[in-house]
């Protein structure tokens, strides 16, 4: 199997206005698991705002891990969004690069000088982790799982802009990705939010996560960036590119969307 060249990563530095730990102490991972426009920033800010948690802050692209460390390839290297998931060369390089949890403190090292807060639990998030739980599991123990599915309709074709594919397969690369999530999906570290739920019910949506992934509630939550503070559920502008295109059963079955 032939792997993609990797991509030269981003040399990543600090960014003003956020206060850095000088030595974190990080305990234990967080993982938040969703494809590109599923709502995984959003989720990130208010994760953080409510719950105790260090998370990552840096010059790239949405503050993601992936683009923080040299241990394993970004969704790039593999197609970039929308393509990724499709790309043996993924799993390939996870196996290879093995499940040693030294792999883990190798990327956590790189990801110390980014941290921002001073939580034992970090939050990280970046789209390929849903197709990377099982490894993700193995090299950091102890690390808990959030999910954020958002209908594969609108996630489909709010990627398409980035993708420049058709939405037709954008609709497979969600089902490929979130039948590798099902795959390593595990009732004591997982736990799975929709976005549709989360703008129906933020609180809800949030309290459930946090206490799904042990998380201590602050004891006033932290204030969120104005571009977050107000959010509404925008699928519906999505849906109607599809023209009524049924797409049939699908990985989206299992996590309770008809499409």
């Amino acid at each position: 199997m032939r792997f993609l060249t990797r991509s030269k990563p981003q040399a990543p530095a600090r960014l003003p206005g956020f206060d850095y730990a000088e030595d974190p102490r990080i305990e234990r991972m967080v993982f938040i698991c969703g494809l590109h426009r599923s709502g995984t920033t959003l989720l990130e800010h208010y994760l953080a705002s409510h719950f105790e948690l260090s998370i990552l802050r840096a010059t790239v692209p949405e503050n993601e891990g992936q683009h923080i460390q040299t241990v394993y390839s970004t969704a790039k290297s593999f197609g970039g969004p929308g393509r990724f998931a499709f790309n043996p060369a993924l799993g390939a390089e996870l196996e290879a690069l093995g499940t040693d949890p030294a792999l883990g403190t190798q990327i956590l090292d790189q990801w110390k000088p980014f941290v921002v807060g001073n939580a034992p639990a970090l939050l990280e998030k970046s789209p390929p982790n849903l197709a990377r739980i099982g490894w993700l599991r193995k090299v950091f123990p102890g690390a808990r799982f959030v999910i954020l599915t958002r209908d594969p309709r609108a996630a489909a074709a709010a990627t398409q802009k980035w993708a420049k594919t058709s939405l037709p397969e954008l609709m497979m690369h969600w089902n490929v990705a979130h039948s590798a999530a099902l795959a390593d999906m595990r009732e004591d570290d997982c736990h799975v939010l929709r976005y549709e739920d989360l703008c129906e019910d933020a609180e809800a949506a949030i309290a459930a996560s946090g206490l799904a992934a042990t998380l201590t509630r602050r004891a006033e939550p932290v204030a969120i960036e104005d571009r977050f503070a107000t959010f509404r559920n925008s699928n519906a502008r999505y849906f109607e590119l599809h023209e009524g295109t049924r797409y049939g059963r699908g990985a989206w079955d299992e996590f309770g969307y008809s499409v």
